[in-house]
């Protein structure tokens, strides 16, 4: 497997999810101040193409973690396809 830069972005069709998350897509950080900490908050806002702007709430786990980690919007889950 090789990482590489998606740069046309990720397509999400009406109805369907993608999700971002180790061995798939994900989001990498880069150039940061300084180290991320576990459990630490991290906003953030993705762009869409059509639906505009949302903000989003990362939560930093440590390397391997498995829990099923995701984004919220405003704090609910985020939904997509509406």
């Amino acid at each position: 497997m090789k990482m590489r830069e998606v740069t046309s972005g990720v397509e999400i069709k009406p109805g369907q999810t993608v999700r971002f998350e180790p061995s798939g897509y994900h989001i990498m950080f880069v150039g940061l101040k300084q180290p991320l900490k576990e459990g630490e908050h991290i906003k953030a806002t993705l762009q869409f193409e059509k639906a505009g702007n949302a903000s989003v709430d990362f939560v930093v786990q440590s390397i391997g973690a498995r829990s099923g980690g995701s984004a919220s919007q405003g704090g609910r889950p985020m939904q997509h396809g509406h």
